[in-house]
């Protein structure tokens, strides 16, 4: 499996496709879900619900580890590690609204956003990375 590199990682980063980040909770156990992120200033953010376990879990240890694998053959995959920050930027409605269009374009997000962004409280997860790995899913 060859390693991909920094252009490959950004590039992989990139694309609208689902990652799943992995938190610790209090026994030490992980946690891993399913998250749409983007990347921004050389982290890696996620918005999520204010009350969610990996907002919860952060809040308590900030070592976490995001995984997005493309959906294709070969799979070309990254793993980031890093320290996580949890925050109510005033702009998280802007965040969550680019993730949307990112993530289910222009004929679906504007349905989407006006369900959600009244229903849930959005934080900000920022992820420092610590570690990046990147494979290009050859054997």
């Amino acid at each position: 499996m060859g390693k991909l590199n920094d252009r490959e990682i950004a590039s992989l980063l990139s694309e609208p496709i689902i990652s799943f980040i992995s938190t610790l909770n209090r026994d030490g156990s992980p946690h891993t879900s399913p998250v749409w992120h983007m990347t921004q200033d050389g982290k890696v953010i996620v918005a999520t619900g204010s009350s969610t376990v990996k907002s919860n879990n952060i809040a308590k240890d900030p070592r976490v580890s995001l995984v997005a694998a493309a959906d294709r053959s070969p799979q070309p995959w990254v793993q980031i590690n890093g320290k996580a920050v949890v925050s109510k930027p005033e702009n998280i409605d802007e965040i969550v609204t680019d993730l949307a269009y990112h993530y289910l374009g222009p004929e679906e997000a504007p349905d989407y956003l006006r369900e959600i962004l009244g229903e849930i409280n959005f934080v900000l997860i920022e992820i420092e990375p610590t570690r990046v790995l990147g494979f290009d899913g050859e054997e």
